[in-house]
């Protein structure tokens, strides 16, 4: 697979891999922070289907390079998370860097699918793409709910 910007796949699939335990990460702060059964439950679902990204990069990484330990790039490829994670942000701020970051890794794999040759590999990548997709609307929708009751409260 032709990696972006002179990425090798190696380096893709980790850098993969590590949006995905940044996102978990994410969602973790998102849960604790949550005031509502329904929310708390959303992040679940969230966390979950990062962790089975995660899972599923990692098998596409140990199939291709069975002999290569796993190196992850040492900061999260959307430095807004490191930043919110740090700090104090709210929960609005949260859902923000989030639906950025979904954005982001829709983009991510759509790109990489458009341009591998490898049918398998594009397979993965579409379907990641699509997961990330929805997130985003789940995402969005959460946070118009939430922007929604705060402002029928003020």
């Amino acid at each position: 697979m032709e990696g972006k910007r002179g990425l090798t796949m190696l380096e893709i699939l980790a850098i993969g891999i590590k949006s995905e335990i940044d996102a978990v990460r994410l969602y973790t702060r998102m849960k604790e922070m949550a005031d509502s059964a329904d929310l708390k439950e959303k992040m679940d679902f969230l966390i979950s289907q990062e962790k089975k990204h995660e899972k599923i990069l990692k098998e596409v990484y140990d199939k291709k390079f069975p002999e290569v330990a796993l190196a992850l790039p040492s900061k999260s490829i959307v430095p807004l998370i490191d930043n919110a994670l740090e700090g104090d942000a709210t929960m609005r701020q949260l859902f923000e860097v989030a639906m950025k970051a979904e954005k982001l890794a829709e983009k991510y794999y759509r790109d990489l699918a458009g341009k591998t040759t490898d049918s398998n590999a594009k397979s993965i990548l579409v379907y990641m793409a699509g997961m990330e997709q929805s997130h985003y609307a789940i995402l969005e929708a959460e946070f118009r709910q939430m922007e929604m009751l705060k402002t029928e409260t003020a």
